[in-house]
């Protein structure tokens, strides 16, 4: 038989090595082990709580800019009705006297456009995504305590302002070229004139406590946001030229319209004739697409 036609025995098998654990001879050897396992295990979590960490610190700064943003409009908006609230209460005056003249007369005079409060949203849509998100909880407690009692009084206030509206509503009803005083118009025209000077007073309060308030918040304002601040500390209040991004602005801190030709008149009368030239300039978001 040849050598090529001799069996070939099977190759041997590679045996593994398999790493067994030392046994431990003593209880030195076996806590310098665990010592080492827990150290490495802290180590990790140690690093995974860092970079957690320093994930939620840029959101949280992140979050501050958006309320510094959101807030500046608020407080512009609190800092011009309180230099407005004088304005409010004289233009209310003026009403009274009229309605007090009217009554002993009968007849209403010819009373020209009243103007209306400066109507501005008080913004708290920032504020709520943060709320309903998870970085509320990471703020400090003492800063999230303070920027809840800031936004209590920018909901409180919108409300208000909103009723007020309302009472501003039913003021318009004098507005017109002279007639008749019945009792039940009177009677509604006073409701009216008392409830608009309560929500006057409340609104110049708000204001007061959500400047003061808010001063103990600790955000870092943009340049812009402080520019905006200021320029409602300066503001001239008579004189402003009515636009539809700002129909009324400070109406009632000028002398009363003219009369127009007949009653039902609103608030926001320059509206329709600014709407024209308005439409002129609606974009075309089509063409932004093309």
């Amino acid at each position: 038989m040849s050598a090529a036609d001799q069996p070939t025995s099977p190759p041997e098998e590679t045996k593994m090595d398999i790493h067994k654990p030392k046994p431990f001879h003593n209880w030195r050897e076996f806590l310098k082990e665990y010592a080492i396992i827990v150290l490495g295990v802290a180590t990790a979590l140690a690093a995974e709580q860092a970079v957690e960490w320093w994930h939620w610190r840029g959101q949280v700064a992140l979050a501050r800019e958006q309320i510094a943003d959101e807030l500046a409009w608020n407080l512009s908006g609190a800092i011009e009705r309180m230099r407005s609230g004088s304005c409010v209460e004289q233009r209310l005056d003026a009403l009274a006297l009229v309605l007090d003249g009217a009554a002993k007369s009968g007849t209403l005079p010819p009373v020209g456009d009243i103007g209306l409060p400066k109507q501005q949203s008080m913004l708290d849509g920032v504020w709520e995504s943060i709320v309903t998100s998870q970085t509320a909880p990471h703020f400090p407690s003492a800063q999230l305590q303070s920027l809840a009692a800031t936004y209590k009084l920018v909901q409180t206030m919108e409300t208000v302002k909103r009723q007020e509206m309302e009472e501003w509503k039913n003021l318009y009803a004098i507005v017109g070229p002279g007639r008749r005083l019945d009792p039940g118009f009177e009677i509604t025209l006073r409701q009216a004139l008392g409830r608009a000077r309560a929500s006057n007073h409340e609104v110049v309060n708000i204001s007061y406590n959500l400047i003061h308030v808010a001063q103990g918040v600790e955000l870092p304002f943009s340049r812009a946001a402080l520019a905006r601040l200021t320029e409602s500390r300066q503001r001239v209040l008579t004189g402003s030229k009515p636009s539809l991004a700002m129909p009324n602005g400070f109406s009632v801190c000028d002398p009363i319209g003219r009369v127009p030709a007949s009653y039902g008149q609103a608030p926001f009368s320059a509206v329709p004739s600014l709407t024209d030239e308005a439409i002129k300039t609606i974009p075309d978001y089509a063409a932004a697409k093309r």
